[in-house]
């Protein structure tokens, strides 16, 4: 029973080698249909999490987690879908620049925070009112960072944790089954 114990011990296990390339494929969406990156980023999260189980990681948002690599990929997340959202109301299908610039976010999170954060005022001003909830999440975020080192550093690359902020943050800003997606959407049901 001993070497059985031993074999399902190592089972249990996933190789770094394994985690760290499920990570470089979820941050990678080139050539991916969208079912397809979405299905690559569940595997990842819960391989990262499968490997640092220690660490407690929920698959369930947690404001409270001040780490530096969550926290960029809760703002990744709030920008991805402020821009997507844009994208859904002028009826255009193309990817993100958070969805294009992922792979780079991920090697160097300030720099490329900088380039996503300005192309976001073009959606910001197109959507006015609507944008809110997504600023408010993006300014929340921004001031979750303990030091201002923490924030402006582009060393160390971000972890696969960053996929998780991202992944719980996305989901958490999806609009619930028969809630409004707006706040001008909410006004004007009340209105009705």
């Amino acid at each position: 029973f001993a070497a059985l114990d031993r074999a399902t011990a190592s089972w249990r296990q996933v190789p770094r080698d394994i985690v760290d390339s499920a990570v470089r494929r979820a941050c990678n969406r080139a050539g991916m249909e969208e079912w397809e990156w979405n299905k690559t980023l569940s595997i990842a999260c819960a391989i990262y999490r499968k490997f640092n189980e220690k660490e407690g990681y929920d698959m369930a948002l947690d404001e409270n987690r001040k780490t530096r690599d969550y926290l960029y990929g809760r703002l990744l997340a709030a920008a991805d879908c402020m821009e997507r959202f844009a994208l859904y109301v002028s009826e255009k299908k193309r990817d993100t620049t958070s969805a294009r610039l992922m792979q780079r976010f991920a090697d160097r999170p300030c720099s490329t925070w900088k380039t996503i954060e300005i192309s976001l005022t073009h959606y910001k001003s197109r959507l006015g009112g609507r944008a809110k909830k997504y600023q408010d999440v993006i300014d929340e975020t921004m001031n979750m960072f303990e030091s201002v080192e923490d924030f402006t550093s582009d060393r160390p690359p971000l972890s696969g944790e960053f996929l998780l902020g991202y992944h719980c943050q996305r989901e958490a800003l999806k609009p619930k089954k028969g809630e409004p997606e707006s706040i001008e959407e909410d006004i004007n049901t009340e209105e009705k």
